[in-house]
């Protein structure tokens, strides 16, 4: 068992994460499962034969990345990083509360950038391993209403791929997993209400994790999981500026 590939996974207590968990046990990993919840991650734990280590921790606060890369160093260190977790806020950005966006980037940005540069270095150092980042379609594109969070994701949608060159030829890799509207508790938490499930082309977690996989198996830099969400995304992509601003705008007020 001490011989299976070790794998972190943030936010690792519902959705994406939990979903990434199940399917990384099922390929073999050990994963040691980091997220806020300990009653989620204690059930992930017990159902997983020694398989699932739970780290109870909020990413947010002093120590706690430092604490996850050395936890994993304890168990032989981590060949795989999925940061996933994440949270978004969605309104206008001037009727906010300021703390609570700063504590959205701490969470989304800062966390994922942290945890990466303490446990990537490692992997380099072995020659191995590699990092999958969830960002999302949205860090194609500007948000208004997402103000926020869409500038995070773009953030990390950019910081993985430089990652992905920067690596080249260490024998560790990068991938920015891109989702589009997945039917998860994010919705509720970010604000969204039923937008995700009335969204056309929208995914679940399942289909998320399963197309990260293909992508990564394929050694993919950039995936967006679900072809109509591929097809809508090139298509903002692609579009003028001052258009996609305005598509996403009436999408999001």
């Amino acid at each position: 068992m001490s011989d299976a590939p070790l794998a972190i996974v943030t936010g690792a207590s519902s959705g994406i994460g939990a979903e990434f968990t199940r399917v990384l046990l099922a390929r073999g990993h050990r994963v040691l499962a980091v997220a806020r919840r300990a009653d989620r991650l204690e059930a992930l734990e017990a159902g997983s034969n020694g398989r699932v280590v739970a780290e109870v921790r909020d990413l947010t606060a002093d120590g706690a990345t430092e604490a996850v890369a050395a936890r994993a160093e304890e168990l032989g260190g981590a060949g795989l990083l999925v940061c996933n977790a994440g949270r978004g806020i969605r309104g206008r950005f001037t009727e906010t509360d300021p703390s609570d966006t700063l504590a959205m980037l701490r969470l989304n940005v800062m966390a994922s950038v942290d945890l990466t540069s303490r446990v990537v270095p490692r992997m380099v150092a072995r020659g191995s391993g590699g990092v999958i980042v969830v960002a999302s379609t949205l860090g194609f594109v500007t948000t208004p209403y997402l103000a926020a969070y869409g500038a995070s994701k773009a953030f990390l949608l950019s910081f993985t791929e430089a990652l992905s060159c920067e690596l080249r030829g260490t024998g560790v890799r990068a991938m920015a997993l891109c989702p589009g509207p997945t039917v998860t508790e994010f919705g509720d938490v970010a604000g969204l209400g039923d937008r995700v499930e009335k969204t056309p082309g929208h995914t679940t977690a399942e289909e998320v994790v399963a197309g990260a996989l293909r992508a990564w198996d394929a050694g993919r830099t950039v995936t967006v999981p679900g072809t109509v969400t591929r097809l809508m995304t090139a298509a903002l992509d692609h579009a003028p500026r001052p258009v996609a601003r305005r598509v996403m705008e009436r999408v999001f007020r």
